[in-house]
C-alpha cells in the first residue's frame, strides 16, 4: 500500500471553548440557553436536534464541539457546560472523576463508511482513499481499518480528522475516504459506498449527560428530549443508530 502523507501529530492544543454565562445582579443566572460540549463528529446530528428542541421548547442549546481526547480535561479544567456528549468510554471517565450529574442518557452508534461523491461508484476504491490518522482529533485509526479491508495497493492520504476526509473528496483530491456514518446527510454530495464491519472499525457509541457544572435552569430537559420518539427521529435522520 503507497502512502501519500502521512500527518504524525503528537498532540493538539487544548482549545477552551468558555460559554458567557449572562447574570444579575445577585449572580443569578438570566439565560435559559443550554451549552453543550461534544466530539465534532456528533455535531450534525445533536444540532439538527437542537433546532427540534428549540422549536418545541423555546431554549437554545449552543453547541462546542471539541476534539474527544480533550473533552474531559477541559471540564477538569472547569471551562463552564451544561450537558456532555461523548464516547461512552469518556463519559464513564468523567463520571469517575466526580464531572457528571446523575446518570447517562442514551446510546447512540456512528458507524464508519468509506464515501465518494455520489455517482462514482466502486471505482472510488481505486484511490487514492483519505483516512484519518490516529491523532486526539480522531476516533478511529484509519489506515489500520484501510489495511483491514484488504483493498489492495491503494495509494492512502492521511488526513487530520473526517472533516477533512470530506473536503478532500469533494475538491477531487482523493476518490473515496473514511466518514462517520452521521457526516453524509450534511453532504449530500457524497454517498457511502462500503459499510465498513463493526470488527474493521467499531462503531462509535455515544452517551450524554449533565455535568456538575450545569447552572442553567433544567438542562436534563434536552436530555429527556433526545430520549423521545421526537428526539430519537432527528438524531437517526442524521445517520446516528439508537443502541440497544
Amino acid at each position: 500500500m503507497t502512502i501519500l502523507r502521512r500527518r504524525l501529530l503528537q498532540s493538539l492544543p487544548l482549545l477552551s471553548f468558555v460559554a458567557a454565562k449572562p447574570q444579575s445582579s445577585d449572580g443569578d443566572v438570566t439565560t435559559t440557553d443550554l451549552v453543550l460540549n461534544c466530539d465534532t463528529a456528533a455535531v450534525p446530528a445533536l444540532a439538527h436536534a437542537a433546532e427540534r428542541f428549540h422549536a418545541s421548547a423555546g431554549v437554545r442549546v449552543r453547541i462546542f464541539p471539541t476534539s474527544p481526547g480533550l473533552l474531559v480535561p477541559q471540564l477538569v479544567r472547569r471551562v463552564q457546560n451544561d450537558l456532555l456528549v461523548t464516547q461512552a468510554p469518556l463519559l464513564r471517565a468523567a463520571a469517575e472523576a466526580g464531572l457528571i450529574s446523575g446518570e447517562a442518557a442514551g446510546a447512540w452508534r456512528n458507524r464508519f463508511v468509506l464515501a465518494a461523491k455520489r455517482g462514482a461508484g466502486a471505482d472510488a476504491l481505486k484511490g487514492p482513499v483519505a483516512v484519518p490518522d490516529p491523532t486526539p482529533a480522531a476516533d478511529v485509526d484509519g489506515l489500520a481499518a484501510i489495511r483491514a479491508l484488504a483493498l489492495g495497493d491503494v495509494p492512502i492520504r492521511g488526513a487530520l480528522d473526517t472533516d477533512e476526509v470530506a473536503f478532500l473528496i469533494a475538491r477531487g483530491e482523493v476518490k473515496a475516504g473514511l466518514l462517520h456514518a452521521a457526516d453524509l446527510p450534511s453532504r449530500p454530495g457524497l454517498e457511502a459506498i462500503r459499510h465498513l464491519p463493526d470488527s474493521v472499525a467499531p462503531p462509535v457509541v455515544y452517551r450524554a449527560a449533565v455535568t456538575t457544572l450545569a447552572r442553567r435552569p433544567n438542562p436534563r430537559a434536552f436530555l429527556d428530549f433526545l430520549l423521545s420518539p421526537e428526539g430519537r427521529s432527528a438524531l437517526t435522520a442524521q445517520g446516528l443508530e439508537i443502541a440497544a
